[in-house]
Protein backbone atom coordinates (compact mmCIF):
# COMPACT_ATOMS: atom_id res chain seq x y z
CA UNK A 1 0.00 0.00 0.00
CA UNK A 2 1.26 3.59 -0.47
CA UNK A 3 -0.27 6.68 0.98
CA UNK A 4 -1.44 8.86 -1.68
CA UNK A 5 -2.02 12.62 -0.84
CA UNK A 6 -5.80 14.82 -1.75
CA UNK A 7 -4.28 17.38 -4.08
CA UNK A 8 -3.07 13.84 -6.15
CA UNK A 9 -6.10 12.35 -5.38
CA UNK A 10 -7.90 15.54 -7.10
CA UNK A 11 -5.76 16.20 -9.55
CA UNK A 12 -6.47 12.51 -10.62
CA UNK A 13 -10.35 13.01 -10.35
CA UNK A 14 -10.13 16.06 -12.67
CA UNK A 15 -8.47 14.07 -15.35
CA UNK A 16 -11.71 11.75 -15.59
CA UNK A 17 -8.65 9.12 -13.58
CA UNK A 18 -10.94 7.07 -11.35
CA UNK A 19 -8.39 4.45 -10.08
CA UNK A 20 -5.76 4.96 -7.86
CA UNK A 21 -3.42 7.90 -9.17
CA UNK A 22 -0.36 5.79 -7.94
CA UNK A 23 -0.67 2.42 -9.27
CA UNK A 24 -3.99 2.53 -11.44
CA UNK A 25 -5.93 0.12 -9.24
CA UNK A 26 -10.07 0.85 -9.95
CA UNK A 27 -11.40 1.91 -6.70
CA UNK A 28 -13.49 -0.58 -4.77
CA UNK A 29 -16.89 -0.48 -5.31
CA UNK A 30 -19.20 -1.15 -3.09
CA UNK A 31 -16.05 0.69 -1.21
CA UNK A 32 -16.16 -0.64 2.27
CA UNK A 33 -16.25 -4.50 1.73
CA UNK A 34 -14.21 -4.46 -1.05
CA UNK A 35 -11.55 -2.49 -0.10
CA UNK A 36 -11.13 -4.05 2.96
CA UNK A 37 -10.86 -7.33 0.81
CA UNK A 38 -7.68 -5.81 -1.13
CA UNK A 39 -6.13 -4.65 2.20
CA UNK A 40 -6.21 -7.97 3.90
CA UNK A 41 -4.61 -9.37 0.81
CA UNK A 42 -2.10 -6.61 1.10
CA UNK A 43 -1.66 -7.34 4.83
CA UNK A 44 -1.14 -11.38 4.76
CA UNK A 45 1.75 -10.40 2.29
CA UNK A 46 3.23 -8.53 4.66
CA UNK A 47 2.33 -5.37 3.78
CA UNK A 48 3.62 -2.80 6.85
CA UNK A 49 0.54 0.22 6.13
CA UNK A 50 -1.89 -2.50 5.38
CA UNK A 51 -1.49 -3.95 8.65
CA UNK A 52 -1.69 -0.81 10.06
CA UNK A 53 -5.20 0.13 8.30
CA UNK A 54 -6.55 -3.27 9.67
CA UNK A 55 -5.37 -2.54 12.99
CA UNK A 56 -6.90 0.81 13.14
CA UNK A 57 -10.45 -0.99 11.74
CA UNK A 58 -10.32 -3.31 15.03
CA UNK A 59 -9.41 -0.23 17.52
CA UNK A 60 -12.68 1.59 16.85
CA UNK A 61 -14.65 -1.57 15.36
CA UNK A 62 -15.34 -0.08 12.15
CA UNK A 63 -16.63 -2.56 9.90
CA UNK A 64 -15.40 -5.34 12.37
CA UNK A 65 -15.80 -6.05 15.74
CA UNK A 66 -14.00 -3.94 18.26
CA UNK A 67 -10.92 -5.71 19.17
CA UNK A 68 -8.46 -3.92 21.19
CA UNK A 69 -6.06 -6.52 21.75
CA UNK A 70 -6.21 -7.67 18.22
CA UNK A 71 -5.39 -3.88 17.21
CA UNK A 72 -2.33 -3.82 19.39
CA UNK A 73 -1.46 -6.99 17.87
CA UNK A 74 -1.59 -5.34 14.64
CA UNK A 75 -0.01 -2.51 15.56
CA UNK A 76 2.72 -3.90 16.63
CA UNK A 77 3.64 -6.06 13.91
CA UNK A 78 3.33 -3.28 11.20
CA UNK A 79 5.69 -0.86 13.46
CA UNK A 80 8.17 -3.64 13.44
CA UNK A 81 7.84 -3.70 9.91
CA UNK A 82 8.19 0.38 9.82
CA UNK A 83 5.54 1.95 9.84
CA UNK A 84 6.04 5.30 11.47
CA UNK A 85 1.48 6.21 11.84
CA UNK A 86 1.56 2.43 14.05
CA UNK A 87 4.43 3.59 16.24
CA UNK A 88 2.16 6.72 16.68
CA UNK A 89 -1.20 4.93 17.32
CA UNK A 90 0.73 2.80 19.92
CA UNK A 91 2.38 6.15 21.43
CA UNK A 92 -0.59 7.63 21.80
CA UNK A 93 -2.61 4.60 23.01
CA UNK A 94 0.00 3.81 25.83
CA UNK A 95 0.54 7.80 26.46
CA UNK A 96 -2.72 8.58 27.98
CA UNK A 97 -3.74 5.03 28.83
CA UNK A 98 -6.28 4.11 26.16
CA UNK A 99 -7.72 0.68 26.86
CA UNK A 100 -4.15 -0.48 28.14
CA UNK A 101 -2.05 0.43 31.59
CA UNK A 102 -0.48 3.72 31.10
CA UNK A 103 2.78 3.67 29.98
CA UNK A 104 4.95 7.22 29.38
CA UNK A 105 8.14 5.56 28.83
CA UNK A 106 6.70 2.67 26.13
CA UNK A 107 5.17 5.57 24.66
CA UNK A 108 8.02 7.93 24.07
CA UNK A 109 10.00 4.75 22.65
CA UNK A 110 7.32 4.88 19.92
CA UNK A 111 6.99 8.51 19.65
CA UNK A 112 11.01 8.45 19.11
CA UNK A 113 10.56 5.40 16.80
CA UNK A 114 8.42 6.97 14.33
CA UNK A 115 10.30 10.59 14.92
CA UNK A 116 13.44 9.00 13.70
CA UNK A 117 11.75 8.55 10.16
CA UNK A 118 10.33 11.47 10.10
CA UNK A 119 6.79 11.38 11.95
CA UNK A 120 6.74 14.90 12.31
CA UNK A 121 3.87 14.30 14.80
CA UNK A 122 5.41 12.24 16.92
CA UNK A 123 8.42 14.49 17.37
CA UNK A 124 5.73 16.90 18.37
CA UNK A 125 4.33 14.62 20.78
CA UNK A 126 7.82 14.00 22.35
CA UNK A 127 8.03 17.62 23.11
CA UNK A 128 4.89 17.55 24.75
CA UNK A 129 6.41 15.07 27.42
CA UNK A 130 9.32 16.81 27.57
CA UNK A 131 7.52 20.12 28.67
CA UNK A 132 5.48 17.38 30.95
CA UNK A 133 8.55 16.66 32.57
CA UNK A 134 9.65 20.35 32.58
CA UNK A 135 12.55 20.05 30.54
CA UNK A 136 11.84 22.96 28.21
CA UNK A 137 15.55 22.85 26.63
CA UNK A 138 14.38 19.39 24.96
CA UNK A 139 10.72 20.57 24.57
CA UNK A 140 12.13 23.25 22.48
CA UNK A 141 14.79 21.39 20.20
CA UNK A 142 11.53 18.97 19.22
CA UNK A 143 9.12 21.66 18.48
CA UNK A 144 11.90 23.82 16.55
CA UNK A 145 12.55 20.39 14.30
CA UNK A 146 8.57 20.09 13.99
CA UNK A 147 8.09 23.56 13.29
CA UNK A 148 10.57 23.50 10.77
CA UNK A 149 8.97 20.69 9.29
CA UNK A 150 6.21 22.42 8.13
CA UNK A 151 3.91 21.54 11.63
CA UNK A 152 1.76 24.80 12.70
CA UNK A 153 1.37 23.44 16.20
CA UNK A 154 4.84 23.24 16.98
CA UNK A 155 5.84 26.65 15.66
CA UNK A 156 2.95 28.06 18.22
CA UNK A 157 4.92 25.99 20.78
CA UNK A 158 8.21 28.07 19.71
CA UNK A 159 6.28 31.15 20.10
CA UNK A 160 4.41 30.38 23.15
CA UNK A 161 8.20 29.40 25.11
CA UNK A 162 9.36 32.71 23.66
CA UNK A 163 6.49 34.22 25.22
CA UNK A 164 7.37 32.54 28.46
CA UNK A 165 11.04 33.35 28.04
CA UNK A 166 12.49 29.96 27.37
CA UNK A 167 12.93 30.38 24.19
CA UNK A 168 14.95 33.26 22.11
CA UNK A 169 13.61 36.13 19.93
CA UNK A 170 16.28 34.12 17.29
CA UNK A 171 14.95 30.41 18.16
CA UNK A 172 11.18 31.21 17.03
CA UNK A 173 12.87 33.64 13.93
CA UNK A 174 14.73 30.33 13.22
CA UNK A 175 11.69 28.10 13.79
CA UNK A 176 9.20 30.63 11.56
CA UNK A 177 11.91 30.84 8.51
CA UNK A 178 11.83 26.86 8.64
CA UNK A 179 8.05 26.45 9.08
CA UNK A 180 7.03 29.32 5.58
CA UNK A 181 9.78 27.24 3.83
CA UNK A 182 8.71 23.42 4.25
CA UNK A 183 4.75 25.12 3.80
CA UNK A 184 5.92 26.49 0.58
CA UNK A 185 7.80 23.50 -0.50
CA UNK A 186 4.02 21.04 -0.13
CA UNK A 187 2.04 23.98 -1.52
CA UNK A 188 0.60 23.03 -4.45
CA UNK A 189 -3.10 24.47 -6.77
CA UNK A 190 -4.31 21.18 -6.40
CA UNK A 191 -3.24 20.87 -2.46
CA UNK A 192 -4.94 24.00 -1.44
CA UNK A 193 -8.13 22.99 -3.95
CA UNK A 194 -8.51 19.84 -2.00
CA UNK A 195 -8.13 20.87 1.50
CA UNK A 196 -11.27 23.21 0.50
CA UNK A 197 -13.33 20.46 -0.87
CA UNK A 198 -12.32 17.39 2.00
CA UNK A 199 -11.34 14.50 1.65
CA UNK A 200 -15.16 12.93 1.53
CA UNK A 201 -16.01 15.49 -1.89
CA UNK A 202 -12.50 13.92 -3.30
CA UNK A 203 -13.63 10.67 -3.05
CA UNK A 204 -17.02 11.61 -4.41
CA UNK A 205 -15.60 12.96 -7.33
CA UNK A 206 -13.53 9.40 -8.67
CA UNK A 207 -16.21 6.93 -7.86
CA UNK A 208 -18.78 9.41 -9.79
CA UNK A 209 -21.14 9.58 -6.69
Amino acid sequence: MKTVCNGCLLAAAKRGMNDCPFCRTPIARPAAKKELAMVRKRAKAGDPLAIFHIATKYDVGHGVARDVTRALELYERAAVLGANEAHFNLGITYYFGTDVKKDIAKAIQHFEAAAMRGHVMSRYNIGCAEENARNYDLALQHWMIAAMMGYQDALNKVKEMFMKGFATKADYAEALRGYQSAVEEMRSPDRVEALALGSDNILSMIRGD
